[in-house]
């Protein structure tokens, strides 16, 4: 867990993942400080529900059910079993792991905020910060950004 408390880390990610499950679905039902577990239910883009159990050793799909009968719902559904009471780091790797079009997302606002990034530090700016930028040259492209 990325929060020192259950309920810190839950209440996070009903916020922070918004970007890529359906929005607002997010829905804690769990808090279970005593034992350490939380439980919270969401909705993936692709249309499926899931049930996600937190606790000290990771994070973990229990359950999971499509909303429809249609593809993605259903081949997400079929990855998403394949990976049942699999524990994952963080959140991030496990949804990244089961949908697509979270990983996706995820990419793309990763990618986006180098390019802030990147912009920003060859905007030109005023007094000691334009000497630094002087002597500094910003990578010209994602692979040097990177590496």
């Amino acid at each position: 867990m990325r929060f020192s408390s259950l309920s810190a880390e839950l209440d996070a990610i009903t916020k922070e993942f918004d970007y890529g499950i359906v929005p607002g679905s997010a829905t804690v039902f769990v808090r279970d400080e005593v034992n350490n577990i939380g439980r919270l239910d969401l909705t993936l883009l692709e249309g499926v529900m899931i049930v996600i159990e937190v606790t000290d050793q990771g994070y973990r799909v229990t359950s999971c059910s499509p909303l429809c009968n249609v593809d993605p719902a259903l081949s997400t559904a079929q990855n998403v079993q394949a990976h049942l009471e699999h524990n994952f780091e963080t959140m991030e790797n496990l949804l990244m792991t089961i949908s697509p079009m979270f990983r996706e997302r995820f990419q793309q606002a990763l990618y986006d905020k180098l390019q802030s990034v990147q912009s920003q530090q060859l905007e030109p700016s005023s007094g000691k910060q334009q000497q630094q930028n002087d002597t500094m040259t910003a990578p010209h492209s994602f692979d040097e950004w990177i590496n």
